[in-house]
């Protein structure tokens, strides 16, 4: 069953229906992407400790761990944004 003709079964579903598997599905997808900014989070963390001049504190450290996940974070929205104009255009 392809993603078209799965979504075509959800709309045929009640109302009710459709709303729950709109907040389990945000849910998960939310709870996943919480995850893995916290594991990448504290990775950095930890990267930036070890490696931490004496003259730095923890404020700006904290601040450039955060600048470094958004970044990055940005850096794979734009991949993911070309990948689908690339499959439309394809098309």
């Amino acid at each position: 069953m392809s993603l078209i003709e799965k979504i075509e079964k959800i709309q045929k579903k009640p109302r009710k229906r459709r709303i729950m598997i709109l907040w389990i599905l945000t849910t998960t997808i939310m709870v996943i992407i919480v995850v893995v900014w916290l594991f990448s989070f504290s990775h950095n963390l930890k990267e930036q400790k070890a490696s931490k001049n004496s003259e730095n504190s923890g404020i700006p450290s904290l601040f450039q761990t955060l600048k470094k996940d958004f970044s990055s974070f940005k850096e794979s929205m734009e991949a993911a944004v070309k990948n689908i104009n690339s499959t439309e255009n394809e098309k």
